[in-house]
């Protein structure tokens, strides 16, 4: 059974997934071509198979930070399959807003407005978690997936007044002996230890990212990203996020690399969250339809109701 926790009464909206929007919560994985900044993307492209095809290297982060949980037990890279059917997404109840009066001057497009009830959040502390859509086009508009994301907390103090540690703690430096000083004065033939470190210019940043601490969701700045078929997201170790949200018409497969170790509590933590006390209603997305087809904003402004 999840940790409930209280929600506040919150409409959030939808913007589009770009990698700019999500970078505190992770990576987008999308196709440079596609992108407005393609022309500086394509530039970072290798020639491979034989020059038919564009490589780009590095794209994203597989971490794996089980070393410092709590059991020690080492995880492993795993590759699971999630088919996810759409949600059920309930009307606009034009009604708790306006007046009878009122409703009858409502915009015509206000009527395609629907909700989705976020009740869930998870997340994974010592591991990314990466979802690749399959099957899926990138152009249809009528099937997409909702990336729902929210900052972690600073952790709670303990009774004692100490602050907890969040997890995980970057091992402490050892003061090295002279004979490790005098063993690594000839560097060893077989590894790479002794080798310069790429400089923060040359190196992607999540490469030196550590998963978030041991804190709530920030559910007052939560954020609901619409992705398309053709883009992949990469959650980082720690991301608070809701479970996989499929609008529309059909069914997404998704292929899901990450890591674990088989503790229950290290490979996933989960919330619920309850509406706030006399309230029926508490954090909810807001997603406009026409027809079918599924419409992102430009741009938006979360509303507390």
């Amino acid at each position: 059974m999840p940790r409930s926790i209280p929600a506040p009464a919150l409409r959030v909206p939808v913007e589009p997934l770009t990698q700019s929007a999500f970078s505190s919560f992770g990576t987008v994985i999308d196709n440079p071509a596609h992108l407005p900044q393609s022309s500086q993307s394509l530039k970072d492209a290798v020639s491979a198979n034989q020059g038919t095809a564009l490589k780009y290297v590095d794209v994203t982060a597989l971490t794996n930070f089980y070393s410092l949980a709590s059991s020690r037990k080492p995880a492993r890279a795993v590759m699971n399959m999630f088919v996810c059917s759409p949600r059920k997404l309930r009307p606009l109840e034009h009604s708790n807003a306006y007046s009878a009066f009122e409703a009858d001057y409502v915009a015509e497009d206000e009527t395609n407005k629907t909700l989705l009830d976020v009740k869930i959040l998870e997340r994974h502390p010592f591991t990314s978690q990466t979802f690749i859509p399959m099957g899926t086009s990138r152009a249809d508009p009528s099937t997409q997936y909702l990336v729902i994301v929210a900052p972690t907390l600073p952790a709670a103090g303990t009774r004692t007044g100490d602050r907890q540690t969040p997890y995980p703690v970057p091992e402490r430096k050892r003061r090295r002996s002279i004979r490790d000083v005098f063993s690594k004065a000839r560097p060893a033939p077989y590894t790479n230890e002794n080798a310069p470190q790429p400089s923060a210019v040359d190196s992607k940043h999540w490469l030196h990212e550590m998963p978030k601490g041991t804190g709530l969701p920030d559910l007052s700045n939560i954020r609901a990203f619409l992705a398309t078929g053709g883009q992949a997201v990469t959650y980082a170790a720690g991301t608070w996020h809701a479970p996989m949200v499929v609008l529309g018409k059909e069914s997404i497969d998704y292929a899901v690399v990450q890591y674990a170790n088989g503790v229950g509590v290290e490979d996933c933590q989960e919330l619920e969250l309850r509406p706030p006390s006399g309230s029926a209603e508490g954090i909810t997305v807001e997603v406009e339809m026409s027809g079918d087809a599924i419409i992102t904003p430009p741009a938006a402004i979360k509303a507390k109701l």
